[in-house]
């Protein structure tokens, strides 16, 4: 290659290629707590929420959303959902285990989870920013064990999903953030 030819990062060059996400179901882990991740379109942009799984087949998705008001966000929690098949997940990633005597308050707590500018993390309220403070909140509370700061399993989770989204996979991972 010439010295001066232009260079593109990895993860742009990754990107640039965007395949068609295969369809394989992912086994989800009773009781486990994921962040979920799931295709929006962009390249490296993702709309960001929590799944718990009651079943290996189906669980409650938490999520805040801005439709169809941008300036307006929602809690939106969906039960029973089966996130195994769909193509729009890329990745979860798993943060911890709940006793299934906290899946009613955890839906509570969440519920209370500011959507407002965040003065902990200095950012502008978006479903990733929501996750963010609900991952401190859980950590602080003791419904799931941190190891890593929570910015830190962002970083994971954003690079886990770019990468499955330029390779058109779809994957369940354990956090290096978390334990469980």
């Amino acid at each position: 290659m010439p010295l001066n030819a232009p260079t593109t990062s990895c993860i742009g060059a990754l990107l640039a290629y965007s395949p068609v996400i295969s369809l394989m179901a992912l086994q989800f882990e009773t009781n486990g707590l994921y962040i979920l991740l799931s295709d929006r379109g962009a390249e490296s942009t993702f709309h960001w929420g929590l799944y718990l799984a009651k079943t290996p087949t189906s669980g409650d998705i938490f999520e805040i959303v801005n439709s169809p008001n941008p300036k307006v966000w929602t809690f939106e929690p969906k039960p029973n959902q089966d996130v195994n098949t769909s193509r729009r997940y890329v990745l979860a990633l798993k943060i911890g285990d709940l006793d299934p005597a906290l899946h009613g308050p955890l839906e509570i707590r969440l519920s209370q989870v500011p959507m407002e500018y965040s003065t902990r993390f200095h950012e502008s309220i978006t479903c990733r920013v929501w996750v963010k403070e609900a991952l401190f909140a859980l950590d602080d509370e003791g419904y799931i064990k941190l190891i890593e700061t929570v910015n830190g399993i962002e970083t994971e989770a954003r690079y886990a999903a770019m990468l499955n989204k330029a390779n058109g996979k779809r994957t369940i991972a354990k956090s290096r953030g978390s334990i469980f």
